[in-house]
């Protein structure tokens, strides 16, 4: 597994180039902050300049290309003559996802740090902000938290796209949907739950209401007034499709032909 694990580290970097993501990430707060005066402040320094929409992108490019290359480029029948088993190349793969996200958010954090001293040295973390309030750290802990729970519902769709229809461009395609068609995605899960009460497990709806959990976990009625659930029933709804997803994502791995 180790082995397994370095390779695909060697490939994110070499075949990848996952430092020049990894570059950009932390420079783009710092030009968001530099560019422009108005997010120097809680709006932007908060959403780590931004950053975050990249996060989001950047990994779904990469969990879609970590995916497909072993099948696009052959190297699944290298891996499996060296007596590798599928089910150590998929774990090393999402291994590799997670701590590649995990990489993101430290290089757009720091990036905002650098900004945040450059360019709002008066900005007070340890002030309360948000709704519902908490400090600044607390904030961009919960904004981090939502964010990562969201990327690995996400990953987990793409690497089942990627598996079923053997392209990273159609994966990406549903990611950026996913991540950015916020509003219709609203739209469609609000008249889904209209159809009938018990609807409200549909994973559209399970989505939507993870990427809130920060704001309105703490807001009990509130959550159940526009989930038509509570916390726990959220939380545990979102870990029964997460592994639902992947098992189905692996099973279908396990299977492809190469």
């Amino acid at each position: 597994m180790l082995t397994l694990v370095k390779q695909e580290y060697f490939k994110a970097f070499k075949q990848n180039r996952l430092h020049y993501y990894l570059l950009v990430l932390f420079a783009f707060p710092i030009f968001i902050l530099g560019c422009f005066p108005d997010q120097r402040m809680e709006t932007g320094i908060l959403n780590l300049g931004q950053g975050l929409i990249l996060v989001n992108f950047l990994g779904i490019v990469l969990t879609a290309l970590y995916a497909s290359q072993e099948f696009t480029y052959g190297t699944i029948r290298l891996l499996l003559s060296r007596r590798f088993n599928r089910a150590a190349v998929f774990t090393s793969k999402i291994i590799v996802i997670l701590s590649t996200f995990i990489a993101f958010f430290a290089a757009d954090f720091l990036g905002t740090l650098v900004a945040k001293l450059a360019f709002a040295p008066t900005f007070d973390f340890s002030k309360q902000y948000g709704d519902p309030s908490g400090t600044g750290w607390q904030v961009i802990y919960r904004t981090v938290g939502e964010t990562m729970l969201q990327m690995i519902f996400i990953a987990g769709l793409v690497l089942l796209v990627v598996n079923i229809v053997k392209s990273s461009g159609a994966a990406i395609a549903l990611g950026v949907v996913m991540v950015y068609g916020i509003p219709l995605l609203t739209a469609l899960s609000s008249y889904i739950l209209q159809q009938a009460a018990f609807l409200k497990w549909n994973p559209l709806n399970i989505f939507l209401g993870i990427q809130n959990i920060g704001r309105l976990g703490n807001q009990p009625a509130v959550m159940y007034q526009a989930m038509g659930m509570t916390v726990n029933q959220l939380i545990y709804a979102y870990v029964g499709y997460v592994v639902l997803i992947y098992a189905i994502a692996y099973y279908i791995f396990q299977r492809r032909s190469v």
